[in-house]
């Protein structure tokens, strides 16, 4: 039988979702700040799962072709949304690179944890030793852990407490930053190996390091972050000119490649059923690429800004072939994969994200309240909480101010507030606040003392900024 990569050779998991999650309590658990044994709820008698989260770098989300892009051939993505879950209302943290980031590994928004603005080389500001990021919570529930690509939280050469290794990973393989910043050094473990490296090589060679340290912890529980640094800009790939999408294209393609070489790696080491897979992006698309019917590009709080692609495949648990339609986001991953692996966060810690664990498992909704969105555009630790979505509807308030994409320049609260019912018009074209009057002001209050909020905690944590 001839099948595609990452195409699954069997036609049925052998495991159950119930035997999976029946063991999914935490094991061994190390004495270690914020990660306690949850509540036996799921019991004992099977492992706990893997996870590898592939997180693109400026995906759009009409990029692939399970979200309508007719230039960007996806094959693999496309069998992962197939065979699992495709999220269509699902936000990045935030939309530009170190917030967004911040957000996944902490299951907070970025000001909270004092992160809310693009790091570049010579900033001394990164992930702070007072946060337990994903990667420490799951080593110290016995995980192996790795980051292969790109982190983006702090220079460790500027400071070594920044570097990834000192926040929950086992392995490093690497850039610090984004890959149109100066110098550019790439990391193995703790040893700069080349600088600059070859960008074109450098998805293939994630891959490559991503696979060998599968193979080399394949008889534990694992947790791989592969944040591979395309299509960022400078676009650069071995897959040159094979795209109809351009050079944009040809990293997406190349991506969906060696995801299909991952799959068949899990495949083979027979892991891939209890291995949750997730594939997605830390913001909108930059110059290129496509945001969909979307309005809006990264940096941007509209939707293009933040709404990306989100694909689970986890064939023991995750139901084959569902579409999921209510509003997720990038802070409910490290709640949702601590619950599937039996571990409790840090109850001293207020966290942003809610498990969608129950949505994972039955494709039924689950209410995980509001979601706001930040910008990055305010001081080098609390950016502006511009919107905020409450099912369907999102109301806007401020805004990235321009010229930045539309070349118009404008005020950050012109025009506004705005009201949208994405239900009806996910391209934010037409706004009813004056339809419902009482609406903007009940969100516009939600709004305000969310963020008073969550100022008062980072100014209690981090002093005011």
């Amino acid at each position: 039988m001839s099948v595609q990569p990452g195409e699954a050779t069997s036609s049925t998991a052998s495991a159950t979702r119930r035997t999976i999650l029946k063991g999914s309590g935490a094991m061994g658990l190390a004495a270690v700040a914020g990660v306690t044994a949850a509540a036996p709820a799921h019991g004992e008698g099977a492992a706990a799962p893997n996870v590898v989260i592939v997180y693109c770098d400026d995906l759009g989300y009409g990029d692939p072709g399970c979200y309508g892009s007719p230039l960007v051939d996806t094959p693999v993505i496309d069998g992962m949304a197939r065979r699992g879950m495709r999220f269509t209302d699902f936000y990045a943290g935030a939309p530009t690179c170190t917030p967004s980031r911040a957000s996944l590994l902490t299951g907070c928004y970025a000001p909270r944890v004092n992160l809310a603005t693009v790091l570049f080389p010579d900033h001394t500001n990164g992930m702070s030793a007072r946060e337990t990021t994903l990667a420490t919570y799951l080593r110290g529930a016995g995980y192996a852990t790795a980051h292969i690509g790109k982190w983006h939280l702090g220079n460790p050469a500027v400071d070594p407490g920044l570097h990834p290794m000192e926040h929950g990973f086992d392995r490093y393989f690497g850039l610090p930053y984004s890959n149109d910043m100066a110098p550019l050094p790439l990391y193995d473990d703790r040893e700069i190996v080349e600088q600059p490296p070859d960008q074109a090589s450098l998805t293939r060679r994630y891959t490559e390091e991503t696979v060998s340290f599968i193979r080399a912890h394949a008889g534990r529980p694992f947790f791989v972050y592969l944040a591979i640094t395309q299509p960022h800009e400078p676009l650069a790939s071995e897959f040159a000119g094979r795209s109809a999408a351009g050079p944009h294209g040809d990293s997406v393609e190349e991506i969906d490649h060696y995801v299909g070489v991952l799959l068949d790696e899990l495949d083979a080491l027979g892991v891939r059923d209890n291995t949750c897979v997730i594939f997605t992006s830390d913001n909108g698309p930059w110059y290129v690429g496509s945001a969909g019917d979307l309005y809006g590009r990264k940096a941007e709080t509209y939707e293009g800004g933040q709404r990306v692609p989100f694909v689970v495949e986890w064939p023991a648990v995750v139901p084959a072939g569902v579409t999921y339609r209510q509003p997720t986001s990038l802070v409910d991953v490290l709640p949702t994969l601590l619950e599937a692996a039996g571990v409790e966060p840090d109850p001293e810690r207020t966290i942003d994200g809610r498990s969608i664990l129950h949505a994972l498992t039955t494709g039924r909704r689950v209410d995980r309240g509001d979601l706001f969105s930040y910008d990055d555009q305010r001081t080098p630790s609390v950016g502006n909480c511009n919107a905020v979505r409450r099912g369907d509807w999102k109301l806007h308030v401020r805004r990235v101010p321009g010229p930045y994409f539309t070349g118009r320049a404008f005020s950050p609260t012109e025009e506004l507030p705005q009201l949208f019912d994405l239900a009806r018009d996910p391209g934010e074209c037409y706004d009813l606040s004056r339809h419902y009057p009482e609406l903007v002001t009940t969100l516009t209050a939600r709004i305000e003392e969310f963020d008073a909020a969550l100022r008062a905690d980072h100014a209690e944590r981090y002093g005011a900024p």
